[in-house]
Order: C-alpha cells, then sequence, then structure tokens
C-alpha cells in the first residue's frame, strides 16, 4: 500500500510541475505525455500494488493455499505459526502475510494461530533454500537456530522460541518444531525436502 500511496503522490507532483513549466497553449499535450510515460514506466508497480489490494484468502479447505492470499496460488509460500502468548514481536493477534519482495499487505486475525505467512515465491526445488529466503524476505524476523546432524538438520528453535518454552520437555512429553509440506507432516527433513511448483511449507509446533 505505501508504494501505491507514493506513486499517487508522484503523479501529483508530475502534474504540478508540468503544469506550471508548460506554456498555456501546449499544457495538455506535454502533460498527456507525462502521464503516458509514467504509466508506461509504472505499470507492473500499479499492477502488483492493485493485486495486493484486491486479494482474497483462498477458502478451499482442499487447497494447499487454504487460507492464504489468492495472489499466491501456484506459488511457493513458506508459513511460521506460534501460539498466542509466544508470538515474535510485531506478528501478535492475527497471522501477517509478506510477499516475495518484503511487503507486508494483508493480515488475517481470524487464524486459528498468530506468526506469518512469506510467499509468492517460485523455482525453488529444496525447502532450505526456500526457508532461508524466507527468512531473508522477513528481515531476520523467522530466523531460526539448527543443529546438524548424520540424518539431518534439527530446528531448535524459529524467532528465539524454543518449543520447549511453550510446553514442558520432560520424559512423559515433549514438543518440536514441525515441518508440514502442503497441509501433511512432511516424510522429509527440511534440508532434504523436495519441492513442487506450488509447495506450501509449515513450520508449527508439536506437542507429545
Amino acid at each position: 500500500m505505501s508504494d501505491f500511496v507514493a506513486l499517487i503522490v508522484l503523479f501529483v507532483l508530475i502534474t504540478i510541475a508540468v503544469r506550471g513549466s508548460a506554456e498555456e497553449e501546449n499544457r495538455l499535450k506535454s502533460l498527456s505525455v507525462a502521464w503516458l510515460i509514467f504509466l508506461l514506466i509504472t505499470f507492473p508497480t500499479l499492477n502488483t500494488e492493485w493485486a495486493r489490494m484486491t486479494s482474497e484468502l483462498v477458502d478451499d479447505e482442499t487447497n494447499s493455499h487454504y487460507g492464504l492470499p489468492d495472489i499466491w496460488e501456484g506459488n511457493q509460500v513458506v508459513c511460521f505459526h506460534f501460539p498466542e502468548d509466544h508470538s515474535p514481536d510485531g506478528y501478535q493477534g492475527a497471522r501477517y502475510h509478506i510477499d516475495s519482495d518484503g511487503t507486508q499487505f494483508m493480515t488475517d486475525s481470524d487464524w486459528n494461530q498468530t506468526g506469518a505467512c512469506i510467499g509468492g515465491f517460485s523455482g525453488f526445488e529444496n525447502g532450505l533454500n526456500l526457508m532461508d529466503e524466507a527468512v531473508a524476505t522477513s528481515g531476520g524476523d523467522f530466523a531460526y537456530n539448527a543443529t546438524q546432524f548424520t540424518f539431518g538438520m534439527m530446528i531448535n528453535s524459529i524467532a528465539g522460541v524454543d518449543p520447549c518454552d511453550v510446553s514442558a520437555c520432560t520424559d512423559a512429553s515433549g514438543a518440536w518444531w514441525g515441518l508440514f509440506h502442503n497441509g501433511k507432516l512432511a516424510t522429509a527433513g527440511i534440508g532434504d525436502l523436495t519441492l513442487e511448483s506450488d509447495s506450501v511449507i509449515t513450520w508449527s509446533i508439536v506437542t507429545w
């Protein structure tokens, strides 16, 4: 939305500048040329911003993109879910949606968990590579700590949240960061996860 507002302001400034500098008999022609150049240059940005502003959440529960902005359908997404009282700063009370350029453009306060989904990616074949790109896009808000074992990588914490801080880890109970791929518990670790063109990766704390 901020980019859209900035473009409107730029459009107004260009109009004022051209009107003030052009002679009266050439003013309309000069304005028309300026507006045309402006639209040609900014069309991709205007198109993206309009798509974000008019986007709706996918309401088909059989769709792996259920609950996500419809402009992400066909693209790859990474979601980080937290219990309400353990959300990172700035992500409380709702699930936030961040586009692949880092723009936060939609909030879902009705979702049953808090956190964020970062999407609109394409071309990633490996889960870890996609996750790292999502973390970078968030500005590091969902940075993770992990331990590499011979059998694969184990995520210890995401955004500073350790599962054992959410649910007590004892001899009789425990918790871990569960990895879900397209709504189902993944059968491979994040480093070995093979992606589809529209994969949705979700991290959520699982207890036992």
